[in-house]
């Protein structure tokens, strides 16, 4: 196997510069255990960087890196004796998940999540406590149910309506561009 042009590989450098935090935030949504991530996360780049060759410079960098990830990501659990990561459909959703946030005005990973948090700090006091505590802290819904005093259905309800609401002002930001 040949090395990669010198022009390609200063091509790999920026886009993988510019794309890394995404791809680590897409690979962590998909893989349940936490100690795979970096393993999963390098060897999609070692990956990319042989085939980097193959990628059209006419598309977006982001999902040819995302779908090397993905094949990285199913091809681990099914060497795994444990479920270390998500389905295949499930990557497909998360992969459409992270097209709409490259769709969000900003450059950078953090100005997109900013209009994310823009959103939680939007929502309705009864909702944002029960996104933050369980998507923020890692709480479980009946563990979430005994911090804030409510029954787990409740819980439960609260967290589906304010996902629900964080979707509407994520999709109105979206459209808004």
């Amino acid at each position: 196997m040949s090395e990669p042009q010198s022009d390609a590989y200063d091509l790999f450098e920026i886009l993988v510069r510019e794309n890394s935090r995404t791809l680590l935030a897409y690979i962590r949504s998909a893989v349940f255990d936490s100690s795979s991530v970096d393993d999963i996360w390098q060897e999609t780049m070692m990956v990319a960087w042989r085939r980097i060759d193959d990628f059209d410079r006419s598309r977006p960098f982001a999902p040819w890196l995302r779908a090397i990830a993905a094949n990285v990501i199913l091809a681990h659990g099914r060497k795994s004796s444990q479920a270390i990561c998500v389905d295949q459909q499930t990557l497909q959703l998360l992969d459409s998940r992270f097209e709409q946030l490259q769709m969000l005005n900003g450059d950078t990973l953090d100005e997109k999540l900013q209009v994310l948090r823009d959103c939680v700090s939007d929502l309705p006091d009864h909702y944002r406590t029960c996104i933050e505590l369980r998507f923020l802290h890692d709480l479980k819904p009946s563990e979430l149910s005994k911090r804030i005093g409510s029954a787990i259905e409740s819980v439960k309800k609260r967290l589906s309506r304010g996902k629900a609401l964080l979707a509407d002002c994520m999709n109105r930001k979206i459209t808004a561009q």
